[in-house]
């Protein structure tokens, strides 16, 4: 997934346990990782948000403050994303520009197509069109 994000432009990828380059402004987690959180806010400047953006996660391990917190760094949980969310990302999308990746599938093919994501072989998401 790394290799899919750099050649879609992504500026630098990792997984948790790695340092950027530079303290990020922000960070969203959409693994349902809870012990993931502290590294997060390890990784942001001061002032930065982690933000948690899964319906369910696992519980989140205890946060010394002075390490995770201090410094008015910001921790938010956001489940749910409003029409008016998608929107804005949208247009911030459309300035920055954000390529994507999908293959699509016809709807009779729903069964091949999730072995395939199980399998880690599509790169960026599957499709399925449910008429033409």
């Amino acid at each position: 997934h790394r290799k899919l994000a750099r050649s879609l432009g992504a500026a630098w990828t990792g997984n948790s346990k790695d340092i950027p380059p530079e303290r990020m402004a922000g960070s969203i987690i959409f693994a349902p990782a809870g012990e993931i959180v502290s590294d997060a806010l390890e990784g942001v400047e001061r002032g930065g948000t982690v933000v948690t953006a899964g319906i369910y996660m696992t519980a989140v391990a205890r946060l010394d403050y002075a390490r995770h917190l201090y410094q008015e760094k910001i921790l938010r949980s956001v489940a749910n994303a409003t029409r008016r969310d998608g929107e804005g990302l949208l247009e911030l999308a459309s300035r920055i520009p954000v390529r994507t990746a999908c293959r699509v599938f016809p709807l009779e093919e729903a069964n091949a197509a999730l072995q395939l994501l199980k399998a880690g072989r599509i790169n960026g998401a599957a499709v399925l069109k449910i008429a033409d």
